[in-house]
């Protein structure tokens, strides 16, 4: 067994930070990578060292070579990706292992294997691990439209089998749709991964999505339970919960053998997730497997009580998962909402500005992953979730409460985020009693109505009053912020990032 001594983290942000959490309690020196956007941010100073990247904006934490090379002058043992940028390049894992320099995650044939979706849908097929009914298509034609229309039926859906994050994805209801769609889709999947086909399934309806959390060792495998992510806007998630309450146990033992069945087939080594949409008949298909940490692997964590980054890092120094199934238990209810920069009432589009009159919330029973400052500039470079909240009761009832009261506590002034959106949802009729699914946020009748609804935790009076002081407030310290933001260094070393 190789001991890690340093990681550098070729990641950004929170999940930078996350990391170097879990790296300290280890007694392991961590390096942080930033572009000049980044440069004032938490997670820089809170590394053991620091290097800035040559890029810009969300492109400089694609560079692999030098990303590498940093690596090799600050003697790094290992890399992590963290999640999102080169997570899942299977050219990186290979370039990282070929220097001799550890890679925390999943061989890149397992990585290629899984984010090839082509060929991950043909795995899972051939092994008995049911999938959408669909197929690939790279043009069209008289012969394919009569073979959608008679063997699999609208709507359906067309995706980048090679993308993720709700990109190059369109539903279509009508075959007159079909070529339109059909064409923008392809030029837009050209453009971010370079694919010439398209993956083109059936649209499931009023659909779940439950992903299953796995680990193991290429010989050894256990999951760790479910997290239903049906929460979503744009196909991406918002809200995040862990168990699952409204699938029976018996379709969850299902999707738990399935899962595992998928690690199997790739030899699978570290943790990974693997997402399948489960219809309202609780009939379920595989949809993809991601090879990598999470963003809301938080949940997980708080049921299970199993640090994953520690596990990821276990794994990879001695080959071996310390765990059994039966040492796997779960208890309380854990939720995530992902803070996000952006206008709600605009079709969420994101949004950016500088922050002011922040005030975090704090509480026995939440956690708040983010990165966030005082006069913090939010840019419009990079994704813009800004935080990670997350709560647990002992029932669901208790974590939603403990949600809500979270982010009522929430301030931050100076930008446009989802807070309020995020509340009405979690006090919508739908999410208490377990009524939504994946197409929930786009019908425009729930979104009237949780609009026309006030949050049961919001008080009009203390909002009046905030207002003013904000007000007040942002005239009164308008001139400093912007100097702060340009040149402050200090106020970076207070870390919240765990309050």
């Amino acid at each position: 067994m190789k001991k890690i001594k340093k990681i550098l983290i070729a990641n950004r942000s929170e999940i930078s930070s996350r990391i170097q959490f879990t790296c300290k309690t280890l007694s392991i020196k961590t390096v942080a990578i930033y572009c000049s956007q980044d440069k004032f941010l938490l997670y820089v100073y809170t590394a053991n060292e620091s290097y800035q990247l040559s890029g810009e904006g969300a492109t400089a934490y694609l560079a692999q070579d030098e990303i590498i090379k940093i690596a090799i002058k600050a003697k790094a043992d290992a890399i992590h990706p963290g999640y999102g940028f080169l997570s899942e390049n299977s050219n990186f894992a290979k370039k990282v292992i070929a220097t001799g320099i550890i890679w925390i995650g999943p061989t890149p044939v397992s990585i290629a294997l899984m984010g090839d979706k082509i060929c991950a849908h043909k795995l899972m097929q051939k092994v008995g691990v049911p999938i959408i009914p669909g197929f690939y298509i790279e043009t069209l034609n008289k012969e394919l439209e009569d073979k959608i229309l008679n063997e699999i039926g609208y709507p359906i859906i067309l995706k980048d089998p090679l993308g993720g994050g709700g990109k190059a994805i369109k539903r279509i209801d009508t075959p007159d749709k079909l070529y339109e769609i059909f064409n923008s889709t392809k030029e837009e999947a050209k453009k971010l991964t370079g694919s010439q086909k398209l993956l083109l399934e059936k649209y499931i309806q009023n659909g779940r999505h439950i992903e299953i959390q796995i680990a193991g060792d290429s010989k050894k495998f256990i999951h760790l339970y479910e997290r239903d992510c049906s929460i979503q806007r744009r196909h991406q998630k918002i809200i995040e919960e862990s168990p699952c309450n409204f699938v029976p146990q018996k379709v969850l033992d299902q999707m738990y053998e399935a899962a595992i069945l998928a690690a199997k087939t790739v030899d699978y080594k570290t943790i990974g997730t693997v997402e399948f949409i489960v219809t309202p008949n609780n009939e379920f298909y595989f949809l993809e497997m991601n090879t990598r940490l999470q963003v809301e692997h938080s949940v997980t964590e708080q049921i299970t009580g199993i640090d994953l980054v520690n596990l990821q890092i276990q794994i990879t120094e001695s080959n071996k998962l310390a765990y059994k199934q039966v040492d796997i238990k779960k208890n309380k209810h854990s939720i995530e909402c992902r803070i996000y920069s952006e206008d709600p009432e605009n079709n969420f589009l994101p949004a950016s500005g500088n922050i002011y009159n922040l005030r975090l919330p704090k509480g026995p029973f939440l956690r708040n992953d983010h990165n966030l400052e005082e006069s913090q500039e939010i840019t419009p470079f990079f994704d813009p979730m800004i935080s990670k909240l997350t709560t647990w009761g002992v029932d669901r009832k208790t974590a939603i409460s403990n949600m809500l009261q979270a982010l009522d506590q929430f301030e931050i002034n100076g930008i446009k985020t989802n807070i309020d959106f995020l509340k009405k949802v979690l006090n919508s009729e739908e999410f208490l009693t377990g009524n939504f699914h994946t197409q929930l946020l786009s019908s425009d009748k729930y979104i009237s109505k949780i609009n026309q609804t006030t949050s049961k935790t919001h008080n009009t009076e203390q909002q009046k009053i905030a207002q003013i002081a904000v007000e007040l407030f942002k005239q009164a310290t308008k001139q400093n912020n912007t100097n702060k933001t340009k040149n402050k260094i200090g106020s970076n070393w207070r870390n919240q990032e765990w309050e």
